[in-house]
């Protein structure tokens, strides 16, 4: 019995090898490698995905008088967070500006079929407070960007705009994981570089660079009919 488990992990091992080697034809039954001669074939342990696209709301024209939310709380948040809601709030002071623990987070989207109370109580939180659009943040990590990007799906699900505020290396991460939900385009705004490499002052001083962006993702050019 150990002899077939050592001869299978070769086996296996030669394939994954032979893959990367020669490339993967893309397939939906299987994919096929050559090798000098042999054929192996490769199955994906992944289906395909039957998620249904939601229809986004309509971006927003202003910030004046609207009620947003900036959620999250990974990567520095606490810095840049307060910062944004003072930028905000600068600019469009009759907006009303709730932060991190005023409205606390979704956490990752749960998958088909799966609920979170979490996800639930966020969602209520949204509506109570009268949020009319949500900026979450910050992905910087594997782990806390699909964590982050499941606020904006459960805003984006709830009729609510939103924007990712991620690291260069995670932001396409954080649009895989809200079209995983069911988000077909998420607003994501590029940090300019890793959040843990920057201080205090570089930190507040991109951010303030980064509101101009933001205000460009989320309320003024993706505005949708």
């Amino acid at each position: 019995m150990k002899g077939l488990v050592i001869v299978a992990r070769i086996l296996l091992a030669s394939g994954i090898v032979a893959m990367y080697a020669n490339g993967v034809e893309a397939c939906r039954d299987g994919c096929k490698v050559s090798r000098e001669g042999d054929t192996y074939s490769v199955y994906s342990p992944v289906p395909p995905s039957n998620v249904k696209m939601i229809k986004q709301a309509a971006r927003l024209d202003s910030l004046e008088g609207k009620t947003i939310a900036i959620v999250g709380g990974s990567f520095m948040a606490k810095v840049t967070h307060p910062e944004l809601k003072q930028l905000i709030l600068a600019e469009y002071p009759k907006a009303k500006v709730y932060v991190l623990g005023e409205v606390g987070s979704a956490g990752p989207f749960p998958g088909p079929g799966m609920r979170s109370e979490r996800k639930v109580s966020f969602e209520n939180k949204l509506k109570e407070l009268g949020v009319h659009a949500v900026i979450s943040g910050n992905g910087g990590c594997g782990l806390c960007c699909p964590k982050e990007t499941g606020n904006c799906s459960v805003a984006e699900h709830a009729g609510l705009p939103s924007v990712m505020i991620a690291a260069p290396a995670f932001a396409e991460q954080a649009r895989r994981a809200a079209a995983a939900a069911g988000v077909p385009v998420l607003r994501v705004a590029v940090y300019p570089g890793a959040f843990t490499t920057h201080t205090r002052d570089e930190l507040i001083d991109n951010t303030r660079k980064s509101r101009s962006t933001l205000k460009h993702i989320l309320f003024l050019s993706m505005r949708q009919k």
